[in-house]
């Protein structure tokens, strides 16, 4: 079996090093793809494997983790900054001990066997492409992904595997039924927004803590590649890998992906943008891959549902590989932290009495908007606090998370409640001190990581995450809501900390482009193929199988224009829908098609 896992583990392409020790019951192999020597190390009487960068440089890491297990007990992930996923068996007392960092960095995942095996590894290929869990999919998990982007906590689209949670523990014993998980990390609400420093001294210690934050992910002497959209959050990692890379000689690829031609109003358009970035670090290569269509049909990473092979971060971790690096700095996490985008700022400033400076700053948002202060109070203030009532009801939600009319309307309307139910909670819509926490504790950020891993990994590389340092979100966290706002612009204090070290048109810019009309054209294109598709399906599956409702998916296929109005779709995008369609509508209609096409294949 293990000899199946290091199969299932190694990608095409790839030779990695590979160390197998058995000890007893346990049996373990360890896959460097660097060829740096990594092992399982005998500590103390523990056996030792970990996939980890450490914050602290350490020549014995497995010491760290042996050594605050003994002090902690299962919060020991907690106790540990870095990234990083481990394995700790005692061999005398043949129990094993699981961690995973606080954020999920790395990821780790288990089956079980009862009487048989307690398997975990990497990454849940090495347990059911070696025949260790079935490859069975968790409908409802693919559902509420479909849904929400992402998958929440120890969902991993397999009904027999689980991912340990972002920083939990978990023990099992030879003599144990079933693994007994911990949460070892979760920040205590009543230290949130306490911290008491001026809106000057908060951007100076982001400034430093975030500049830290990328140094201790740089590697020695070593290529290295970031993110870059255009965005505040992966311009500034791109800056400040740039500025430390000089130090040393290193090299840093920027790794973009864009639409093939400009889409949108012109202040949408994030290419000037990254000019602007690139233009102040020349020094910095750049490699660009355009967005693709997500068709049904395609090859798959056996990881991911919905990781596209050859997809657009596919493409960007082959350009990373092909450039040296053996690692990628992702901007990740900024949103929920350093660049905090809580919804409803300004209304949570007036909930908590901070008139203040909100009558400040609703003035300054009016200049910066060129707005009247009377249509910014409506906007901002009024809009968000009357959100709900039915002074502002207009009839049917159209939200896209809406459980009856939203993206769930492509699910028979009898699993609705139960993936409601499975669902991450909303979050930074009040603001409150348990979202804030929620949105690092219990949300989709440690999936977006593992998302990431899992196509880097297809490259032998790893990714690394400076916004999601933990000292970053710990400050972060302290921060009270009145820190976020300043002289008209959101996300304080990163844009007063990011002053010289990115160019102020990006800095200052207050929205950034999606892409939903290239897809939307592309897709409006391929109408009839994906009709045509849906009928094939409908063919090929018994309809009281699968979890969706074919005759909805169809309905919002039929929602794209027709070929005969293709020409009004190149030149008017989304406008070209019809009934005042909201446009998210037929392209999740889609996304629907290819989740129910993909499930049909995996039964």
């Amino acid at each position: 079996m293990l000899d199946g896992m290091i199969e299932a583990m190694t990608p095409p392409g790839r030779a990695p090093a590979v160390s197998r020790q058995a000890h007893g019951i346990l049996h373990t192999a360890v896959l460097d793809f660097a060829h740096a020597g990594a092992r399982p190390v005998e500590q103390d009487g523990w056996i030792v494997t970990a996939d980890v960068r450490l914050d602290v440089a350490a020549d014995n890491p497995e010491q760290i983790f042996v050594q605050s297990l003994a002090a902690h007990g299962p919060d020991f992930p907690d106790r540990i900054d870095g990234d990083f996923a481990v394995a700790m068996w005692q061999r005398t007392q043949k129990v094993l001990w699981l961690g995973r960092d606080f954020i999920g960095a790395r990821p780790l995942a288990w089956t079980l066997r009862a009487g048989h095996w307690f398997a975990f590894a990497s990454l849940p290929k090495g347990l059911h492409k070696a025949g260790l869990a079935s490859p069975a999919p968790d409908a409802l998990a693919h559902a509420i992904k479909l849904r929400q982007s992402f998958f929440r906590g120890s969902d991993s689209g397999f009904a027999e595997i689980a991912y340990l949670p972002a920083g939990h523990s978990l023990r099992f014993g030879v003599e144990d039924r079933a693994p007994w998980i911990h949460r070892a990390y979760r920040p205590d609400e009543r230290d949130v927004g306490t911290w008491s420093g001026t809106q000057d001294a908060a951007a100076s210690k982001l400034r430093t803590l975030l500049d830290e934050a990328v140094r201790r992910r740089m590697p020695a002497n070593m290529p290295v590649a970031c993110h870059l959209s255009g965005g505040l959050d992966s311009s500034a990692i791109t800056a400040l890998a740039a500025k430390a890379a000089r130090q040393c000689g290193a090299r840093v690829t920027a790794l973009s992906m864009t639409t093939v031609k400009p889409i949108g109003p012109a202040q949408l358009d994030e290419r000037p943008l990254i000019a602007a970035l690139l233009k102040q670090y020349p020094d910095v290569d750049h490699r660009v891959v355009h967005d693709a269509l997500h068709i049904p049909g395609q090859d798959e990473d056996s990881d991911w549902p919905g990781g596209v092979i050859g997809g657009h971060d596919d493409q960007m971790m082959a350009l990373a590989a092909n450039a040296g690096a053996d690692r990628v700095l992702s901007g990740v996490g900024g949103d929920e932290g350093a660049t905090y985008n809580g919804a409803n700022l300004y209304a949570a400033l007036f909930r908590n009495g901070d008139v203040k400076v909100l009558t400040r700053e609703l003035r300054s948002r009016a200049r910066t908007d060129g707005k009247s202060l009377r249509a910014t109070l409506y906007n901002r203030l009024l809009k968000p606090l009357l959100a709900g009532s039915l002074l502002l009801s207009r009839g049917r939600s159209r939200s896209p998370m809406d459980g009856m009319s939203g993206i769930l309307r492509f699910v028979k309307p009898a699993l609705r409640r139960e993936i409601l139910d499975r669902s991450m909670p909303p979050i930074l819509q009040r603001n409150s001190p348990s979202e804030r926490v929620t949105a690092f504790a219990d949300h989709h950020i440690p999936s977006r990581c593992t998302y990431f891993s899992i196509m880097a990994a297809r490259h032998g590389l790893a990714v690394t995450f400076p916004m999601l340092d933990r000292k970053v979100v710990d400050f972060m966290l302290s921060l009270p809501l009145h820190q976020f706002v300043r002289d008209g612009y959101s996300r304080q204090p990163f844009r007063q900390a990011m002053l010289g070290i990115i160019p102020d048109e990006v800095r200052l810019a207050q929205v950034k482009v999606g892409l939903f009309d290239e897809r939307f054209i592309g897709y409006a294109q391929l109408k009839e193929k994906l009709l045509v598709s849906l009928e094939m399906l409908r063919a090929s599956i018994d309809g009281q199988a699968t979890i969706f409702d074919l005759d909805a998916i169809a309905a919002g296929l039929h929602l794209l224009p027709d070929a005969a109005q293709l020409d009004d779709v190149l030149h008017l995008g989304r406008a070209a829908l019809a009934n005042d369609t909201p446009p998210w509508l037929p392209l999740m209609a889609v996304e629907s098609l290819i989740a129910a096409s993909r499930l049909s294949r995996i039964r």
